[in-house]
């Protein structure tokens, strides 16, 4: 998880240095999430469906090396996209005084853990022993410790 913070934070400094502030970067994701709402949920949630029955089906026919790669990729980058989600909602929170999670990041949240429970639920198909168990439980606590500092840096101020 470490080096998925990193790298959120490395793009939150090239969005810093390129001039962008925080605020144009939230109405620009709030648009976005707003306008395609409908097609993020169904897309994402018939996408996740769609990569358990494809790992289903490759590993009944024994391509696992498709199954791995095919996982593995998706499974890392949304833990890659839930860092930077919860990096994302800290920095628009202490900048801006805006809840992320409130403003239409549930929409986004939702998809990513469709989308992570079904990467895990294909490692796991490929490997019973692979250790998915301590990465689904560390970015399942992930947003309520997010929440968890936004709502105790709200009781300070």
């Amino acid at each position: 998880m470490g080096r998925y913070l990193f790298f959120a934070g490395c793009a939150v400094v090239a969005f810093h240095f390129a001039g962008f502030t925080s605020g144009e970067v939230l109405a620009a994701v709030v648009g976005f999430l707003a306008a395609n709402r409908t097609a993020l949920l169904i897309s994402g949630l018939v996408g996740a469906f769609a990569l358990v029955c494809a790992s289903l089906l490759f590993g009944g026919i024994g391509f696992f090396n498709i199954l791995y790669v095919m996982a593995k990729a998706i499974y890392e980058l949304v833990q890659l996209l839930l860092c930077a989600m919860v990096l994302a909602a800290l920095v628009f929170w202490f900048d801006l005084g805006v809840n992320f999670w409130l403003e239409g990041g549930q929409t986004l949240a939702i998809v990513l853990y469709a989308w992570l429970y079904g990467a895990a639920f294909s490692l796991r198909v490929f490997d019973f022993n692979y250790p998915v168990r301590d990465a689904l439980l560390a970015y399942s606590a992930l947003p309520f410790v997010c929440m968890a500092v936004i709502w105790g840096s709200g009781l300070i101020r």
